[in-house]
Parts: C-alpha cells; sequence; structure tokens
C-alpha cells in the first residue's frame, strides 16, 4: 500500500521573487487596503499604524531587506533539498486560488482528476520557467480521494478541466496553474514535479471557507485514503502557502508553529476563526499536513521563519519555511 514518507509546509509569496530593493512598492497595496486582517478584526492601514505605533520602520532599511531575502533565498533551497532526498513517487499539492480560475463561484474544497497541469509565462518568474511546460498528474489517484472524502461525508467539486487563469496577460493558449501550484513545481520541485493531485481549498473567500476543525478532518481523511491506495509508492504532501499576511504577527506565527510542531489540534482549532483570514488562512494548510503525517511520528523541521515587512505598520509577509520526514 501507499506510504506517506513527507511533508512540507512552504510559503509562495511574491516577495519571494522579487529584489529587495522592491520590496517597499508592495505597501501601496497595503495602504490602499480598507480591511487588513489582524487579530480577529479588520483594520484601516491608518488605524493599523497608529496602533503597532510605526515600530516597524527600523526593519525597511535596504540592509535588512537584503539580509531577509538571503534568508528566504537560503531556506528555499534547503527546502528543495529536503524534497529530493525523500525521492517521492506521487505527490498532494495542497493550496488555493485567489481568483485566479474561480471567478463566478467559490468551491470550498475541489480535487483536480485532470491528466496534467501547465505552467509558463506569461506567468512570473518567481512561479515558472521561461518556457511553456506541461506536468503529469494522477487521475485515477484523485478519483481515489474523491470517493474517500465522499465516503467519509465531504462534499467535493470533481474539478476535471484546469479553466483559464485570468491573472496571466495576455492570456496564453494554455491554462496556467494558479500560483499556489506553480510556486512549488518551480520552486521545491526544479520544474519536474512527480505525477500529483492538486487540491484547492477555498481559504480565502467567505462564506464558503473550510474550518481549522473541518480542515484537520480533512487531514485525516486524506492520511487513510492514501493508506488504502493499493500501490506500493512513496507520497508526499505539500501545503503551499504563508503564515501571518498581509499584516504580520511575530507572537502569532510562533505561537502557531509551537502547536504545529506539537501537533496540537486543540490548540489550533480553538484559535478564533477571525485570525485564520486573508492570507494568514493558509495556515489551515498547513495543518492538514500536520494532520495527516501525524501517524507516522515525524518531527517538524523548521528551516527558518523570516517575517519580511512592507510599511511601517507592519504589513508584509510571515515566511515560515518546515518540513516533515518521517524516514530521518
Amino acid at each position: 500500500m501507499a506510504k506517506i514518507v513527507f511533508g512540507m509546509a512552504v510559503p509562495h509569496s511574491g516577495m519571494l521573487g522579487q529584489k529587495p530593493e522592491d520590496w517597499l512598492t508592495n505597501g501601496e497595496r497595503d495602504r490602499n487596503n480598507p480591511e487588513l486582517w489582524f487579530r480577529n478584526r479588520t483594520w484601516t492601514y491608518p488605524e493599523l499604524e497608529a496602533h503597532r505605533e510605526a515600530a516597524f520602520e527600523k526593519y525597511l532599511t535596504i540592509e535588512e531587506r537584503t539580509a531577509r531575502a538571503a534568508r528566504c533565498r537560503a531556506a528555499l533551497d534547503k527546502m528543495a533539498e529536503a524534497y529530493r532526498a525523500a525521492k517521492i513517487d506521487i505527490a498532494i499539492i495542497l493550496g488555493k486560488d485567489q481568483k485566479e480560475i474561480f471567478l463566478d463561484f467559490s468551491p470550498s474544497i475541489a480535487i483536480y482528476s485532470g491528466a496534467e497541469v501547465h505552467n509558463g509565462p506569461p506567468q512570473r518568474s518567481v512561479y515558472a520557467p521561461d518556457h511553456h511546460v506541461t506536468h503529469p498528474c494522477h487521475p485515477a489517484l484523485a478519483k481515489h480521494l474523491i470517493d474517500a472524502f465522499q465516503q467519509q461525508g465531504f462534499d467535493l467539486t470533481d474539478l476535471f478541466k484546469w479553466p483559464d487563469n485570468v491573472w496571466m496577460k495576455p492570456l496564453p493558449d494554455y491554462p496556467v496553474a494558479p500560483h499556489a501550484y506553480s510556486f512549488v513545481y518551480h520552486q521545491i520541485m526544479d520544474d519536474n514535479p512527480p505525477p500529483h493531485v492538486p487540491v484547492i481549498m477555498n481559504c480565502f473567500y467567505p462564506p464558503t471557507q473550510p474550518s481549522m476543525a473541518r480542515c484537520i478532518e480533512f487531514g485525516r481523511v486524506l492520511r487513510d485514503a492514501i493508506k488504502a491506495w493499493p500501490q506500493d509508492v512513496r507520497v508526499g504532501i505539500f501545503a503551499s502557502g504563508g503564515l501571518s499576511h498581509f499584516v504580520n504577527d511575530e507572537e502569532f506565527d510562533h505561537q502557531v508553529m509551537k502547536m504545529l510542531g506539537e501537533y496540537d489540534y486543540d490548540g489550533l482549532a480553538a484559535i478564533p476563526d477571525g485570525y485564520y483570514q486573508s492570507g494568514t488562512s493558509e495556515i489551515k494548510l498547513y495543518v492538514s499536513v500536520m494532520k495527516a503525517v501525524e501517524e507516522t511520528g515525524a518531527e517538524m523541521t523548521v528551516v527558518d521563519y523570516v517575517p519580511c515587512w512592507r510599511t511601517a505598520a507592519g504589513t508584509g509577509e510571515g515566511m515560515g519555511f518546515m518540513y516533515w520526514n518521517a524516514e530521518q
């Protein structure tokens, strides 16, 4: 039967592909955002800067940004090395859509059962190579997972054709995978992923967000479904997304990482859902991976945690790089 041997949680921020000289340009988006989620409520930028007393101005120097960018690059290289060392045969990649492909509806959880995915221009270079590539998926395993989840009370969307990615301008002849997946293909898997199943979980947009408790249960069912797959293969499960963003919260991130390392489901589920909004909602994907790998007894390896700032109010992204290797 199939064996889960590896899990990974990795950010996919566009900042990871920017020169540190350009990080502050993202701050304009934050200043114009009327609903910045931070600690269970929304703030305007002026409210947030006043509340946090512009304490993060000192982290905006080019020296700070350059040092943090270098740490992120080194962490990504170590994550890719850990992936290669795990020698997995099949991958499950958990990500989300950010109105790249789902514009007129928002499924809570979808599993892609098609035969292949596409990546390449005009996707940004941090997410794709400079040419069109096609990667194999695993339709048979996808169908097996869908059947297993349906039997356990999950009502899923079967996505058997990848929609066009409207973030791509001009729109290419092929449907480019959303950035959550293309980042893993390009930065972790060196544009050569194994046969895999993309899972799209709507962490971002109310009202169809799965709760933290539901994401924990998703990880349990995923684990059991993989174990029931009759082929003798090594499986890796990947969560693509960040820790706190677009308002960084170091204290919260360290609390979450401690809970992830201790398999503390009750603690993670007890945090009010208002903390898991905007980009910070991607923590739910980390927790699904954690639940799926728990039975292996793997300890979580934190490669690095790098808060990357872009305004004095502390907006930016908390970059957490971690993996679980069941055979260490």
